[in-house]
């Protein structure tokens, strides 16, 4: 599912409000005609039922706006989570969600309790799943959580 930018989202939502309140105002100005010409019974929406089918309306309105701005969002237990991995696949994974979900190799080796091979093999191993990406850095690699691994988190 593609997700919409911020500002699009408050355009399209600024546009549906909008029609809304054009329909509300049409239908509005209709019946003024009708009551003030004296044909209060001949208008296609009688008046009766014109205040009820404008509120459903409003109701119906406020609700897809409401679902479309604030979609819901599953809360998942981060430690429920990292308790699929290893020891080693872990401790790293922790480490570059403390860091945004990107680190430098180097600074994984030097902050965590593993060894720079454990590092490497471990590092492989995550890449092989399709958690991380590596990205060459000068003489070490930027390590960097994907996308969908990092929202899952957040």
């Amino acid at each position: 599912m593609k997700l919409m930018k911020p500002e699009k989202k408050i355009i399209f939502g600024t546009l549906i409000l909008s029609i809304f309140v054009f329909i509300v105002a049409a239908i509005s100005f209709y019946v003024q005609i009708e009551i003030s010409s004296g044909n209060v019974c001949g208008c296609a929406i009688p008046v009766p039922l014109f205040i009820p089918f404008l509120a459903s309306m409003g109701l119906f309105i406020g609700t897809l706006l409401y679902h479309f701005f604030f979609p819901y969002k599953y809360k998942i237990n981060r430690e429920v989570i990292l308790k699929m991995f290893n020891k080693a696949e872990r401790e790293i994974l922790k480490k570059l969600l403390e860091n945004d979900g990107s680190c430098l190799q180097s600074k994984l080796t030097r902050e965590t309790s593993l060894s720079k091979v454990q590092v490497f093999r471990t590092l492989e191993n995550l890449v092989y799943k399709g958690i991380i990406k590596k990205e060459s850095y000068g003489k070490t690699n930027i390590i960097k959580l994907k996308k969908d691994i990092y929202d899952l988190f957040y």
